[in-house]
């Protein structure tokens, strides 16, 4: 099979090949970044940016919530929530968020009023529960399905909007080799360096592609919900797992797709050390008629560098796809080499049959990813050169969301938007803005978030959208729509 994992770069020089091909290996410290300009805008008592809560409605523009590019700030019932995922309507929207103070919270938004409010029982933060939420999925505007910590799965129905939400969950079984008690399954813990602080991802979702075709993830299994003369349940679907390297740990992620016969999750392979760090290459594994199997997959090598759990850990596992690196040097042509290095596939969505593309990287998301099963097989990468407001974060970018050809990448402070299309992103020369003069690249452009010239100090977690001209993109303390092309 055919991967081809490639990183634009500008160098002229033969001997530039090697050392591009470790370009990632430390952030952007550049002052320049792509968010905006500052100051940088902090979170006001309803969502809305601190100077113009407190200036009052009458002191402000009409449009003083709107950013240039026509994101638009919602009000939020509370200011300290962070919404982690979203799942949106026509009219209407749900979201899962966390609180320091209210625990994990399932809101909804309408746009007659263009606010958000609780639709939850508050159950899902029982003593025990409610440690970090997972993902949100909804087939209909009257039945929403999320997940929550530890391995809840709850659904909710309403026979009309304008009915109360009734409310019932489901406890996933943990099917992890980690027998360590004082690590969660549902939870991958990743640094790419000894010396800090790790970034956490739930392994722990739902997603469907029908009302009667629903999937939800915990740990290393992908669950199906499934009634057959009996109650529904949860029935376990898959387990990832490997016989020759029994202790290795698998998480999923995230999943795309539409058909139970094209589904794409998301996720890693990694090993723990003696200290508890882990050690993650990514997976992407495909779900057809025939069954699950590892499209991206690797064997880990902890000995690479015990100190740095990111740098020539990874080589492809028979059968499946490795990353490989790719350059282009005029004159003298496009040089491939394998990508030994790890990171999680913490992001995933489908652009087409058997195709989808994520985000990927040292701690998730500066690298993305194209993967297709046609023919050989690709599996591609791109590494994205965005900068963000900050130079100490551990992630630039957290999501992606793909609508026909244009790919939408939620991060750091920021939007950005690629209209390349699957066939430049298979190329894998990486993403770039146009004026960054690298060619072969892709490019994306930035959809400014930027209110009356602040820029966002802070994370959106995804992006997400019906259409190019209804999005949203949620985070700390913001939910953003766009109605704007």
């Amino acid at each position: 099979m055919r991967s081809t994992f490639a990183l634009a770069c500008t160098s002229i020089a033969l001997a530039a090949a090697a050392a591009c091909a470790t370009a990632g290996d430390e952030a952007d410290t550049s002052p320049a970044n792509d968010a905006g300009s500052s100051p940088l805008a902090d979170t006001g008592t309803d969502g809305r940016p601190s100077s113009e809560a407190d200036a009052g409605d009458a002191a402000v523009p009409v449009d003083a919530r709107c950013s240039a590019a026509g994101w638009c700030t919602t009000l939020l019932p509370d200011r300290d929530l962070t919404l982690k995922d979203i799942w949106p309507f026509e009219q209407r929207a749900f979201a899962i968020a966390e609180s320091p103070t209210l625990g994990v919270k399932v809101l909804e938004w309408e746009s007659a009023s263009d606010e958000w409010r609780y639709i939850d029982d508050n159950t899902q933060n029982d003593y025990g529960a409610g440690q970090y939420a997972g993902k949100i999925w909804a087939p209909s505007e009257n039945e929403v399905y999320y997940a929550v910590a530890r391995a809840r799965i709850y659904r909710g129905t309403r026979p009309t909007p304008s009915s109360p939400w009734t409310w019932q969950y489901d406890v996933l079984e943990s099917h992890s080799p980690d027998e360590d008690p004082t690590r969660d399954p549902g939870l991958a813990r990743y640094a790419y360096k000894r010396d800090l602080p790790p970034v956490d991802a739930a392994a722990l979702g739902v997603w469907g592609t029908s009302e009667g075709d629903v999937y939800a993830w915990y740990g290393n299994t992908v669950f199906r919900r499934r009634s057959e003369g009996g109650a529904p349940a949860w029935v376990p679907d898959y387990v990832a797992e490997d016989g020759e390297n029994p202790t290795d740990v698998f998480y999923i992620l995230g999943a795309a797709g539409s058909t139970s016969g094209d589904l794409w999750f998301a996720g890693s392979r990694g090993q723990f050390d003696t200290e508890g760090g882990l050690f993650a290459c990514p997976l992407v594994v495909h779900r057809t008629a025939e069954g699950h199997r590892h499209i991206v997959d690797n064997v880990v090598n902890q000995a690479a560098d015990p100190n740095n759990r990111w740098a020539g850990i990874c080589s492809a596992n028979p059968g499946s796809l490795g990353f490989s690196v790719s350059i282009q040097i005029p004159g003298y042509g496009t040089f491939t080499r394998p990508w030994p290095n790890g990171g999680m596939l913490s992001s995933i969505a489908s652009v087409g049959p058997n195709r989808a593309v994520g985000l990927m990287g040292r701690n998730q998301g500066d690298i993305f990813t194209y993967v297709s099963t046609d023919d050989a097989g690709i599996a591609s990468a791109n590494v994205v050169n965005v900068s963000v407001p900050r130079a100490d974060v551990q992630t630039y970018l957290n999501s992606v969301w793909v609508l026909g050809t244009t790919a939408w990448f939620s991060g750091w402070g920021l939007v950005i938007k690629s209209e390349d299309g699957p066939e430049k992103w298979s190329r894998g020369f990486g993403l770039a803005k146009p004026d960054d003069n690298t060619p072969a690249a892709g490019s994306y452009e930035i959809s400014t978030l930027a209110l009356n010239g602040a820029a966002f100090d802070r994370p959106f977690y995804q992006v997400r959208g019906i259409s190019n001209s209804n999005l949203w993109a949620i985070g700390a303390g913001y939910a953003l729509h766009k109605t704007t092309p």
